[in-house]
């Protein structure tokens, strides 16, 4: 065996100098030598030996620990760096010999992001979905032409929710017709849609049985719905209950919006967590009851619960609210309905409701003026309703029942949760007083019948700074509304406003001459722009009814920031006479639920089809 090295007088005096000194002393002297190789760019396995062993002795204080720590996170960073250039250097050398490599364009868009790239190439895709998820699906159509990565992206958030229109109008119906045959052959595409909403307009016949057996046989293709709403004539019928309960009977979401209640054997659908009705009485062929036996067969499950009637006819809810599942509710919604006593009262033992829509006639609005009236603050906790986050109270009728706004607005007060609010036609001095005590409020629907720009002030005074949406509508104003816009400024994070009166409606060409018509419609565009220029945050605009997305340029030819360069308007689908709650995309959660297309459903609106 050969014999070690001899070592110089030097090297053996400083080995037996350490191995005099105490341990926290050997300890020090390892950091120390471990340091100054680091600094003179020696870091190797030696080193990271040194420092494992340093950290494992015991009793050493806790700023040498972080010392230690520290340097040696900052010698594997840079040692990273260095390998990962020389990796760029390899794999660019690859791309010169083999540019179609597919394995290395693979390795160079989803693992290797080198320093010298730009943030939008080394974010993950977590972050770009998270992106995408707070991006208006107008906006994301621009990502499908950005590159490969940002299109899958962009796909799965567009097609998430498809709406297929059914009816007259030929080119909704081959649309429609183009995403069935699609589905059938790209399982692809039909994995990425999650929710169906089907709008039908046809008068039995022929054509509403080829379109419906086109429909059964492409239904099966997207297996991985969630949602599916059946909106519009003929309702949905037995057939079609059984069609969607063979391919889908573990749907989350069933919508059913109609004139009558015809699902005959919906019941059958188990673990529902959100169940919508609309029929506007109740001779349809389906009993009633089966509403109750629905609720009940999904008592662990359902959590959202939408039912809507029409007021100008006889109907009741009273049978469906002696459920049990009405206590388990976190979010119910009552549209253009009547609100027997019954009803109300067994709203008040769900206490786990977080969202409430009560639109509609109270048959006793005394009675729920005592109830509201009837909330107590004990400890901080209201007891009527605690966990309450969105509230809209649109009332028909009760514009005398200055008791009962009184009640709700005193239900209201101190409720810092509450980050929805529509209290439709309540009077403006009560919405006035109630509004400061709202520090959590992000959403708002708000009437102020005679609007001067005191009254707009004292608004925006009271609401907190961080606005999302706000609706604002009003009988009387003193100057046009747009003019109003500029008050709106301030709030940073406002996207979407919605300004109206109720007498302003869009040009028609069959009350004035072509000269006059073009005119008004380009005063009635112009104004539109004048709000979106005025607040540089807005994504979308509600113009007396009507709602536009907002286009602008990222900054003028001159240099000038967000908001200089222009701004164009594209118009977005109006709403029809019978329509699901969200309707068009609004960018987000809390602009469809301030702009929910079916509070009213009111068949006396003009110019709805």
């Amino acid at each position: 065996m050969a014999s070690p090295a001899p070592q110089d007088e030097l090297t053996s005096t400083v080995c037996g100098a350490v191995q005099q000194l105490n341990q926290h002393r050997k300890a020090n002297f390892l950091l120390d030598t471990a340091l100054a190789l680091i600094e003179a760019g020696q870091y190797g396995p030696e080193v990271e030996n040194y420092l494992e062993v340093y950290l494992k002795t015991s009793g050493l204080p806790r700023s040498q620990v972080a010392r230690a720590l520290l340097a040696r996170g900052n010698a594997r960073k840079h040692g990273g760096e260095r390998l990962l250039a020389q990796a760029q250097q390899d794999f660019q050398a690859v791309m010169k010999l083999d540019p179609t490599n597919r394995e290395l364009k693979h390795h160079l868009r989803r693992t290797i992001h080198f320093l010298n790239e730009p943030p939008s190439q080394r974010a993950p895709l977590e972050i770009w979905e998270r992106i995408a998820s707070h991006t208006p699906r107008y906006h994301l159509r621009t990502w499908l032409f950005v590159s490969a990565f940002h299109r899958d992206i962009a796909v799965r958030h567009i097609f998430h929710t498809v709406d297929i229109y059914f009816g007259e109008d030929q080119e909704n119906l081959n649309r429609g017709l183009d995403i069935f045959d699609r589905a059938k052959t790209d399982p692809v595409f039909a994995s990425r849609v999650k929710s169906l909403r089907l709008h039908w307009a046809y008068e039995e016949g022929d054509m509403l049985d080829l379109m419906t057996r086109i429909f059964k046989t492409a239904l099966p293709e997207f297996r991985a719905l969630r949602d599916f709403e059946w909106i519009g004539y003929p309702e949905m019928r037995a057939d079609m209950v059984q069609a969607v309960l063979a391919s889908h009977k573990h749907l989350h979401g069933l919508g059913l919006i109609g004139w009558h209640f015809d699902a005959v054997g919906v019941s059958a659908f188990r673990n529902l967590r959100k169940f919508t009705l609309r029929a506007e009485d109740d001779d349809g062929f389906a009993d009633m009851g089966e509403v109750r036996t629905v609720l009940d067969v999904n008592e662990h499950t359902l959590r959202h619960l939408i039912l809507g009637a029409y007021l100008e006819r006889h109907h009741s809810w009273d049978s469906a609210f002696q459920s049990v599942t009405i206590k388990n509710l976190t979010h119910l919604d009552l549209v253009d309905t009547r609100i027997s006593h019954i009803v109300f009262t067994r709203i008040t033992h769900a206490h786990n409701l977080q969202s409430l829509t009560l639109h509609g006639t109270f048959e006793e609005p005394g009675s729920a003026a005592v109830v509201f009236a009837s909330d107590h603050i004990i400890d901080g906790v209201h007891t009527f309703l605690p966990h309450l986050e969105a509230f809209r109270f649109v009332l028909v009728g009760h514009d005398d029942e200055h008791a009962l706004y009184h009640s709700v607005t005193q239900f209201l007060r101190q409720r810092k949760r509450l980050r929805r609010l529509d209290l439709g036609s309540c009077p403006w001095d009560l919405v006035l007083g109630v509004l400061p005590e709202l520090s959590g409020l992000r959403v708002l629907g708000v009437r102020i019948s005679n609007l001067t720009q005191a009254s707009l002030g004292a608004l925006v005074d009271v609401i907190p700074e961080s606005m999302l949406a706000i609706n604002l509508s009003t009988v009387i104003s003193d100057k046009p509304l747009n003019e109003y816009a500029r008050s709106f400024a301030p709030f940073p994070a406002l996207s979407f406003l919605h300004l109206q009166c109720a007498n302003k409606r869009r040009p028609k060409p069959n009350l004035m001459s072509e000269k006059d018509f073009q005119v008004q419609t380009d005063m009635w565009i112009s104004s539109a722009r004048s709000v979106a220029t005025a607040i540089p945050s807005l994504d979308f605009i509600g113009w007396h009814g009507e709602h536009y997305v907002v286009v602008r340029s990222e900054q003028d030819h001159c240099g000038h920031g967000y908001g200089a360069g222009s701004v164009e308007l594209k118009e977005l689908p109006t709403r029809r006479r019978l329509d699901c709650g969200k309707g068009v995309d609004l960018g987000g959660e809390d602009a469809a639920w301030l702009e929910r297309k079916d509070v009213p459903m009111d068949y006396e609106i003009p110019g709805l089809e």
